[in-house]
């Protein structure tokens, strides 16, 4: 529902702006690649030094890593919704970016042990354990600061790129864990999880703070 809901948005905000601002040049589309994936802008002057972005990314990206001795296989499904405010404070090209970005990204993992590990406090075997699933949750609206270089309103030809270096405040990941094995409705391997759980959260730290990169085509109407 939240995805329609931002798409339909999106769309609306197209139109308005088709509407409003085509004929006046104020209106450009762009095409976006960089570390919030393959997408799109819709990119509309507001004022002279001030441009609003409503845009879309979206990636596919597995990896595996090893956390408490444990190997898991990571899937992450990326839908990102940036929406942010340009500001050209010095010239037409420099610009400070600040907005949110909406995060509908799923990210699960699991892992399939061949031999008996330790979770949480205790050793367990391949039967007990089965195979480990989760799935990490992300906060839904992340912060976002940036710089940039390029301007679509400019003095410069009706297309031309505008790049983006900056970071998205997601927010440290909660990692939801479950099993299939014959333990798996146990209260003492329940509340290993748990602590299996906190662990996994720990390590991934780190991922609250995301990089954001983009190089976006655009053209003005």
């Amino acid at each position: 529902m939240k995805r329609r809901l931002v798409l339909l948005a999106l769309t609306l905000a197209f139109l308005m702006g088709q509407a409003t601002w085509a004929d006046s040049g104020r209106l450009a589309l762009a095409g976006r690649a960089g570390t919030l994936g393959l997408g799109g802008d819709v990119m509309v002057n507001v004022l002279t030094d001030l441009n609003l972005r409503l845009g879309v990314g979206a990636f596919r990206f597995d990896f595996d890593a090893e956390y408490s001795d444990i190997d898991y296989d990571f899937e992450l499904d990326m839908l990102t919704f940036p929406m942010t405010l340009d500001w050209y404070p010095f010239d037409e090209k420099f610009h400070i970016s600040a907005g949110v970005v909406i995060n509908d990204s799923d990210a699960t993992l699991d892992s399939t042990p061949g031999e008996s590990l330790q979770i949480g406090d205790d050793i367990y075997t391949p039967t007990e354990i089965g195979v480990l699933s989760g799935r990490l949750g992300f906060d839904n609206v992340a912060p976002y600061i940036g710089i940039g270089w390029g301007n679509a309103f400019g003095k410069s030809r009706r297309w031309g790129f505008v790049t983006d270096l900056g970071v998205a405040f997601v927010g440290s990941p909660n990692v939801d864990l479950s099993a299939s094995g014959t333990l798996a409705s146990d209260p003492g391997f329940i509340a290993d999880l748990a602590r299996q759980e906190a662990d996994l959260e720990d390590h991934l730290e780190d991922f609250k703070i995301y990089p954001v990169f983009s190089a976006n085509l655009y053209f003005r109407f």
